[in-house]
């Protein structure tokens, strides 16, 4: 009897050391950088001069604009704590499947790059 528990055990230990993450830190890598790629879009257009109010961008106005900045905000703060949940999950459970954290990671990214497309932040 404690030659079959033995053995289970040593069974079981092996079957521990063998198991890998499916989604691995590459995947999360992507959807960070895709991240910057948007940041660096938001960045730029949070540099550009505060349009006068009751003004709105334009060719002869360019400016930015508070509405679209505070959507910026909003979105980039979401993204950015979606990874940093994703990765956190990733460095916490590196043996159980990660697929759903870096997917709302990539949903949150998908979201910014939506508002920026909307409002046209390239």
């Amino acid at each position: 009897m404690k030659l079959f528990l033995s053995c289970l055990l040593a069974l079981a230990l092996g079957a521990c050391a063998t198991i890998q993450n499916p989604i691995n830190t590459t995947q999360l890598a992507q959807v960070e950088s895709g991240y910057g790629i948007a940041l660096s879009a938001a960045v730029a257009y949070l540099n550009l001069p505060l349009c006068r109010t009751g003004t709105s961008a334009s060719l002869s106005n360019i400016c930015a604009q508070r509405s679209v900045i505070v959507k910026l905000q909003a979105a980039a703060a979401k993204t950015q704590g979606a990874i940093v949940a994703a990765r956190n999950f990733i460095k916490n459970n590196p043996t159980i499947n990660v697929a759903s954290a870096v997917g709302i990671a990539q949903a949150a990214l998908n979201d910014f790059q939506t508002v920026e497309s909307m409002y046209g932040v390239h």
